[in-house]
């Protein structure tokens, strides 16, 4: 690798406000770093940079928290947001981390769901 490893920063207070995770699909490799997330999410969400937090990058995503509860046309628009020639492509894990869609009905479209298999067609 041959990078020095980065001095830790001190923890900042985290605000006392539920959070959930979340996913951006935009990681080391396309050369983000945690000054380019905050800034983006604080600026086109109105949001304050202390409730952005534990962001964690990957090299081809990164994963963070942000309050629970943002509202629908917030996410839709944060979804379109570029960063570092990427669209963030927010997309919401949960409490826990975990894809809340990812259970037995994840995937499945929502015209679907509910109407049985679907026959293979030839």
């Amino acid at each position: 690798d041959g990078e020095a490893p980065r001095p830790r920063r001190e923890r900042r207070e985290v605000p006392d406000v539920p959070m959930e995770r979340y996913r951006i699909e935009v990681g080391r490799a396309h050369g983000v770093e945690p000054k380019n997330i905050v800034g983006a999410i604080a600026n086109e969400a109105g949001l304050e940079s202390r409730y952005i937090n534990r962001i964690e990058i990957h090299d081809d995503y990164t994963l963070l928290d942000l309050p629970e509860g943002m509202p629908k046309d917030i996410y839709k628009h944060l979804r379109h947001v570029w960063v570092c020639g990427r669209k963030l492509g927010l997309s919401r894990l949960g409490r826990d981390g975990h894809d809340p869609g990812a259970g037995a009905e994840g995937g499945i479209p929502k015209e679907r769901k509910g109407k049985g298999p679907r026959r293979p067609t030839e």
